[in-house]
């Protein structure tokens, strides 16, 4: 278990601090998801059941999009498409165990709901975007070193 939280930690950071080095001015700012999450948000009526329904479903719409992406950054670099297939499942079950790891220990009824929503929900599907923004930063590094012709027009999500 604690290999699994190391890998874990170590994947989370490695992300982190690799996606610095590459340009994140290619990540929409005013991207449809966060715009449409923002809308839906301010929308409820404060209802716990409601709010955490919406988290749930922009951690699926995150997670979609985070596919997208990576098969965008497969298309640019195909000879890598096992080594990025492969990093992608390690994160997926590291995320996953460390969820399940929240929800099996995790009393909801004493830390609240309102915490379980804000902190483990939310926080699960911020890292799916932030996934999804590497990727799409990688990609347009990568095209924009094979091509010096690159546009600076507004960089879409791959939707």
């Amino acid at each position: 278990m604690k290999k699994i939280c190391l890998l874990f930690i170590f994947v989370i950071l490695s992300a982190n601090c690799f996606s610095q080095t590459i340009n994140q001015s290619y990540f929409p700012k005013d991207n449809k998801i966060d715009k449409q999450y923002e809308i839906e948000l301010s929308s409820l009526d404060g209802s716990n059941s409601k709010w955490k329904a919406v988290v749930i479903k922009y951690n699926s719409i995150w997670q979609k999009q985070m596919y997208l992406e990576m098969e965008r950054l497969i298309s640019i670099i195909p000879d890598s498409e096992n080594k990025i297939r492969e990093t992608q499942k390690k994160w997926d079950e590291a995320l996953k165990q460390s969820y399940s790891l929240a929800a099996d220990n995790i009393d909801i009824f004493q830390t609240g709901e309102i915490v379980y929503i804000g902190e483990f929900l939310n926080d699960e599907k911020n890292h799916y975007r932030e996934r999804a923004k590497y990727y799409l930063c990688l990609y347009y590094t990568i095209k924009g070193q094979q091509s010096k012709d690159i546009s600076n027009d507004k960089t879409e999500l791959a939707n």
